[in-house]
């Protein structure tokens, strides 16, 4: 999960020179965030990011390659795990995607 939100925030962000990485945890659940410099997604289209073979169309969009699996599997992961996946995203200002999951304690 957090290789592919790297993988996209270094592909959808080809003119920024930083990613940041953030991670929280208590006793209830890990939290982990990647905030990218990149293209942004639009508020409509939000929603739609997590499912299968789906990709946000438009001009730069479609010069990244990619099917649009990625965080459909993601997703499933994180839900199987009892967890959420979540993006805040201002079209071109970037993103950050992060989810989070229970915490094993032993």
């Amino acid at each position: 999960m957090v290789t592919n939100l790297l993988t996209n925030a270094v592909k959808y962000s080809p003119d920024a020179n930083e990613v940041m990485i953030y991670t929280e945890e208590d006793h209830e659940s890990v939290k982990v965030c990647v905030q990218d410099y990149g293209i942004g997604i639009s508020p409509e289209l939000q929603d739609h990011v997590f499912e299968q073979f789906y990709r946000v169309s438009g001009n730069r969009e479609h010069t990244f390659p990619g099917l649009g699996l990625g965080l459909y599997i993601s997703s499933e992961i994180v839900k199987r795990l009892g967890g959420k996946i979540w993006v805040n995203s201002v079209e071109g200002k970037g993103s950050t995607f992060g989810f989070t999951i229970p915490a094993i304690n032993d």
